[in-house]
């Protein structure tokens, strides 16, 4: 009889954050390699499902160069502390394996994490091994779930047939969010809250009336599961997202597919509502989604409202949400364009990660008291981000956060926005989406070594689109 070993992989804690955070635990019935399937041993029997998941955002996760070149960064700038912060979700079998390793390099005097080179299972990600092989949630959150290798698949089918090719077994856990909440809850070592998604979900209408994570992400479809299994209810294995693949089209699958799916997605997101009053238009955002917006990696998302107006012969009246020479909006915090502070009533919504002074260290009431003074110090985009002399300083990546400042849609909600254009004149008004803006990317590119074309690459999404005539008698 086989006797499964328990790993648990204890998270080294960056410099000056709470304490350890346990992450994933793995019980396998041997270390090395070839202990995780590989899709490409799935596909004989299920190739629809290895099909969708190859186009995945799970099958990039390994292969995405924006992450990449954040481990190079964080591992270098936290020298080392990072640890397996980030591999635990974007490749639980790289770590399971020991193929993540920090190491400190001494001819180059950085300290680094092998991410180029990952073998086998490690380099596909989060892959159906991965998934089918939870057995347990200790939280939803920072990968604190148990992966059992012991060859069963598991997952919501309560009567799978039996197949040679493995063990099945049926899951009640598989149906319920909290299997994604593993992932798409991230706290960091310092406790700022980087991604939220499960707990914006958790608290909405959403979870109340039962509808989960799948159903928006992995809709139902009929069909059989294997060439000769009965029809059943499947699950779309693409889980659209906001993500796309940011690699050269030929070097990942599903290009044009994921984009125009995602888009497609988050239309659906949201309804949009613009009037006329008085010198202002008034829009108001009404969210459509099962958590807030934007949600997951909020930081580096950007959903803004683009307000144009025009005179009767297309002369330029008013502008707000536009960009400036590099494409980044006019937002009023330095470094982020070349004309901080110009658009001082731009609406946009998102994360703004930042360093409060004084707090590490801090705890119960003291740190509760610390981060409502931190909560109020936060200004909206177009007003700098933070209250001028507060202390707090606005940082760029997780890593780099004790706290965060969110200026999020929440879910069941809306957001009104007025804009005084002062002005007659026919005025278009969009809602925009992005997943990372330039300046994030640009420093990616300077500190990190990130490729210049990636940026070329992020799509602009417009949500919805509304023209407003202004009266001439304002």
């Amino acid at each position: 009889m086989r006797v499964l070993l328990s790993l648990l992989l204890v998270l080294l804690p960056l410099a000056g954050c709470a304490g350890d955070a346990e992450g994933l635990l793995v019980e396998r019935p041997e270390r090395g390699p070839g202990v995780f399937q590989r899709p490409a041993e799935c596909i004989e029997c299920h190739p629809q499902h290895v099909e969708q998941w190859a186009a995945s955002n799970h099958a990039y996760a390994a292969v995405d160069p924006v992450f990449h070149a954040m481990v190079r960064l964080g591992q270098r700038q936290s020298e080392g502390k990072l640890g397996q912060f980030c591999v635990q979700c974007h490749t639980p079998v790289g770590l399971a394996e020991g193929q993540t390793e920090v190491v400190f390099d001494e001819a180059q005097g950085i300290w680094q994490q092998p991410m180029d080179d990952l073998q086998g299972a490690a380099s596909d990600g989060v892959s159906c091994d991965v998934c089918h092989s939870i057995t347990d949630v200790h939280e939803p959150r920072n990968a604190r779930m148990t992966l059992t290798a012991d060859g069963t698949k598991r997952a919501t089918i309560a009567d799978p047939m039996p197949t040679q090719a493995h063990g099945s077994a049926y899951s009640e856990l598989h149906a319920s969010g909290e299997v994604c909440g593993t992932c798409h809850n991230v706290t960091n070592p310092k406790d700022a809250l980087v991604e939220q998604t499960f707990d914006e979900w958790a608290g909405s209408s959403f979870a109340e009336d039962g509808t989960t994570c799948m159903d928006c992400h992995m809709p139902p479809r009929l069909g059989r599961a294997a060439p000769d299994a009965p029809i059943r209810e499947l699950h779309d294995h693409t889980m659209v997202g906001v993500d796309v693949s940011l690699l050269p089209p030929d070097e990942f699958p599903g290009y044009e597919l994921l984009r125009d799916r995602s888009a497609e997605l988050l239309r659906s997101a949201a309804d949009l509502d613009v009037a006329a009053e008085g010198g202002e238009i008034v829009v108001t955002v009404t969210n459509r989604a099962g958590h807030a917006l934007p949600s997951g990696a909020t930081a580096e998302r950007q959903l803004w409202l683009e307000v144009v107006v025009w005179d009767d012969v297309g002369q330029l009246l008013f502008e707000s949400g536009t960009l400036d020479a590099r494409g980044d909006l006019r937002d009023g915090l330095d470094g982020h364009s070349l004309e901080p502070g110009t658009d001082p009533q731009l609406v946009q919504w998102g994360q703004l990660l930042v360093s409060v002074p004084d707090l590490d260290g801090l705890d119960g009431d003291a740190r509760d008291a610390r981060l409502l003074q931190a909560d109020a110090a936060c200004l909206p985009f177009g007003r700098g981000g933070v209250v001028d002399g507060s202390g707090i300083t606005p940082v760029s990546f997780p890593w780099q956060a004790n706290w965060q400042c969110d200026h999020l849609i929440a879910a069941d909600g809306d957001a009104t926005a007025r804009f005084d254009v002062g002005s007659a004149g026919h005025a278009r008004v969009r809602l925009l989406f992005r997943s990372f803006p330039p300046y994030f990317l640009r420093e990616l590119e300077h500190d990190a070594g990130l490729d210049p074309d990636v940026a070329t690459r992020v799509p602009t999404v417009e949500i919805a689109s509304r023209w407003v005539e202004l009266s001439g008698a304002w």
